[in-house]
């Protein structure tokens, strides 16, 4: 049972840029797998030689109306597995390069999943399939390295675009296209809804997808190896997203020795035991971690520490009401602590942030710089070189820099 993308952050596809679909010209091309009518016309910047087999897009008759559609791509040898991909035709183009091109890869994501990997795929009592480690790994050290094998946007599966067996026929089309190997793995991961045997490919995709985006537009990403990932409320490991690679890494959020199952949390890091409860509800099982197990006086000591973490984000937020730097520098240091307590050092990427801002408006500078530095190199760990706020941080920096020198002319 797999999730959304829980982890804190939220990693972001922002190499595309969005003016991508406004440049599309409109050309003739392929058949559609909804009819088995003439050649329709459908949107492609190119011929469409790197995808097999040839990409197909709904028309009218499809019961499809107007805007960019929604259509089939595939490359069915790509990193020894295949991939399938339906959104608009401009993004599926602009992944080709440098996202799918192999030879631009450095070679720490041409991993592959080799048997030289210190980990495998294996039963665990009432929890299913799960990641195993069979070695050790250091803290931080990257676990495995995954590529995805189906990815759709969002809003083609929620939308109400296309009819409901439309959508059925395109996404049993795209998981048909993958090589034999892929789509009998594809057919074993988990389901929340196994009853419903029509709609499998979204229930597959709402079970184990991770959300990703492009270009600013939201898709759900299947990763084979990444969806036996298992949740835990305190997890030891997190993954980030590297998306001028398509490759998903999974990194250990502390040591994790032989024999230990490797989880990550489908629910935001921070939340309080009934908000966990709530986002774990669609995957239709109640988690036993440690966390939720523990009987109810200390899970509700561990809900008043989240609360208080919050409420000392707030506070912060206020920062020119505390009226010294002295309080500032007990609350950072409270949060800090209780951040520790609660293993949550991944939310460190925006309370970091957090206190260099409080510390900017009470003209500390000397400390909110420490506490840049410190956020540039927690988004950097948790997100990688491509993280999602890399402007925000810029930002962030220039805010600083002119507080300095107007310090500096004062």
């Amino acid at each position: 049972m797999k999730r959304l993308p829980a982890t804190i952050p939220l990693l972001v596809i922002s190499t595309f840029s969005s003016s991508v679909l406004a440049s599309v010209q409109y050309t003739t091309c392929l058949p559609t797998p909804l009819l088995s009518s003439p050649i329709p016309t459908c949107p492609l910047e190119s011929d469409g030689s790197f995808w097999s087999p040839t990409p197909w897009c709904p028309t009218p008759s499809d019961g499809y109306e107007s805007g960019p559609p929604d259509c089939i791509f595939t490359t069915p040898h790509i990193r020894n597995q295949g991939l399938s991909v339906i959104t608009f035709p401009p993004l599926a183009a602009a992944l080709i390069s440098p996202a799918l091109d192999d030879s631009l890869v450095p070679p720490p994501f041409r991993r592959f999943n080799t048997s030289a990997e210190k980990w495998k795929i294996a039963p665990l009592p009432n929890r299913g399939l799960g990641l195993v480690a069979t070695g050790n790994f250091k803290q931080h050290e990257t676990i495995m390295v995954g590529f995805p094998v189906l990815i759709v946007r969002l809003e083609f599966i929620n939308g109400d675009r296309y009819s409901a067996k439309n959508k059925r026929r395109m996404l049993d089309v795209a998981v048909g296209n993958l090589p034999e190997e892929t789509r009998r793995e594809v057919e074993g991961l988990a389901r929340s809804n196994p009853s419903n045997e029509k709609d499998w490919v979204v229930d597959v995709l709402r079970t184990n997808g991770f959300g990703i985006e492009i270009a600013g537009e939201g898709h759900l990403a299947l990763f084979l190896e990444g969806s036996r990932v298992n949740h835990n409320c305190r997890p030891n490991a997190f993954w980030r997203w590297v998306p001028s690679k398509m490759a998903m890494e999974v990194v250990a959020l502390r040591g994790i020795g032989k024999g230990e199952e490797v989880a990550h949390s489908y629910a935001p890091l921070g939340y309080t035991y009934e908000q966990r409860k709530a986002v774990l509800q669609p995957w239709g099982f109640q988690c036993q971690c440690a966390l939720c197990a523990a009987p109810a006086r200390e899970r509700e000591a561990a809900d008043d520490r989240r609360d208080r973490i919050l409420e000392i984000y707030q506070t912060l937020g206020k920062a020119a009401e505390l009226g010294s730097v002295e309080r500032v520098d007990q609350l950072v240091r409270e949060a800090m602590m209780l951040i520790e307590k609660e293993e949550l050092q991944p939310q460190l990427v925006e309370y970091y942030a957090h206190f260099a801002r409080a510390y900017i408006e009470l003209n500390e500078l000397k400390k909110a710089g420490v506490f840049i530095q410190r956020a540039d190199e927690m988004w950097l760990l948790y997100g990688g070189e491509e993280h999602e706020n890399v402007d925000g941080m810029s930002e962030l920096w220039k805010q600083f820099a002119e507080a300095v020198s107007e310090m500096e002319e004062d």
